[in-house]
């Protein structure tokens, strides 16, 4: 569908920049990477080339690996320390079977589970917020995918600030701290934003007013029992507190 033609995409001021969120995360990306990614990646790559993972004692010759006492080995009694891949088929068939049927399906998924987990692994956190001319929307710089960092155009009136459940504690709530996280929701496309709410990322020129614009829906709100669309008859009557 077509955008209004009366919108403006024309940007206007910017109303939150943390560029380090973008930096942490693809910190934290080649970190998780290396931790989960590499390592196991290079070690079952020597199970794949030959069908068996590397002897022990062959890493500790050649890798200068730790030495494991030989009767905790597989193989161990074969005189097998020279050989690279201890595991041969006519001694340890069973060992062999379970790799090909268990390990190298629970590896693929594990690496399936590993990528999906850095595509995902941004946090929902904004970059870079900017107005446009008019002021109702705002175009959106978030991390995206592996890498990449996207922009993102949504109208402000689909913006609310996250209605929390427990009315009476959200003076307690971390979003109203100054250093604590302002998570805000987009009802249209279903996508949260965060947001830092340390005042050096803000154009404070800016920001009550993207604050008053998305938090229509629960600003006021003390009575857990009185809302803006429900009310709950919390008072017992003199019937009910007879019986």
């Amino acid at each position: 569908m077509d955008p209004d033609p009366t919108l403006s995409f024309e940007q206007g001021e910017v109303i939150y920049e943390n560029k380090k969120v973008t930096e942490w995360i693809r910190f934290w990306k080649v970190v998780a990477a290396v931790t989960f990614g590499a390592w196991p990646a290079f070690y079952t790559f020597e199970i794949y080339a030959a069908d068996g993972a590397p002897s022990l004692s062959w890493m500790a010759s050649n890798w200068n690996f730790w030495q494991i006492p030989q009767q905790f080995q597989d193989g161990s009694g074969w005189g097998l320390e020279g050989t690279r891949y201890c595991d041969d088929h006519d001694y340890m068939n069973v060992q062999y079977g379970i790799k090909r049927s268990v390990a190298r399906p629970g590896h693929t998924f594990y690496m399936l589970s590993v990528l999906a987990f850095l595509q995902h692994m941004n946090f929902d956190y904004v970059s870079k917020m900017v107005y446009n001319r008019d002021k109702d929307l705002v175009f959106v710089y978030r991390p995206d995918g592996f890498w990449n960092e996207h922009e993102h155009v949504y109208e402000v009136h689909h913006l609310e600030q996250m209605v929390p459940a427990p009315i009476t504690a959200v003076k307690n709530m971390t979003m109203n701290r100054n250093d604590g996280i302002l998570t805000v929701y987009d009802m249209s496309n279903r996508d949260y934003l965060k947001f830092y709410g340390e005042d050096k990322y803000w154009n404070m020129e800016l920001k009550e007013d993207f604050m008053s614009q998305t938090r229509s829906m629960w600003k006021g709100d003390n009575n857990k029992y009185d809302g803006r669309i429900f009310n709950l008859a919390h008072r017992a009557n003199e019937e009910i507190t007879l019986t």
